[in-house]
């Protein structure tokens, strides 16, 4: 069972969500060679004062 983990910033519409799950559920199926039904894809969304690059936060809590 193969769990794709999608770890990003807030912001995407769900339709955005959902074309990309098509699409990343088509792929996996196919180069992993196993059947849609086995594969998850999870979204985790990240605020900007949760995540830092190169040592600083992208923003700074309110």
């Amino acid at each position: 069972m193969p769990i794709v983990r999608i770890e990003l910033s807030p912001g995407r519409t769900h339709e955005q969500k959902s074309q990309y799950v098509e699409e990343v559920t088509r792929l996996t199926s196919e180069v992993l060679k196993c059947p849609v039904e086995s594969i998850d894809v999870m979204f985790i969304e990240i605020p900007a004062t949760d995540w830092a690059h190169a040592g600083k936060f992208y923003a700074q809590p309110k």
